[in-house]
């Protein structure tokens, strides 16, 4: 995950809440992190998640649909 997206959840609450190690290091609880992961495998069991774009909706030089 990106730092901005790791900055969002903890906001949000959801996801646990980094601390200082040095003026310049955070770090996270690894007991907390590794609920956080134990509980989002759980909740996305099954579900795959679709990262690719529809090529059909692309603005330029759009992909033609093959005849079956």
């Amino acid at each position: 995950m990106s730092e901005s997206q790791i900055t969002k959840l903890e906001k949000a609450g959801e996801f646990p809440q980094r601390f200082a190690l040095t003026n310049r290091t955070v770090a996270w609880n690894l007991d907390e992190v590794e609920a956080w992961l134990d509980k989002q495998q759980a909740e996305n069991t099954g579900r795959t998640p679709d990262y690719s774009p529809d090529v059909r909706q692309r603005k330029q030089r759009p992909v033609q649909e093959r005849a079956a």
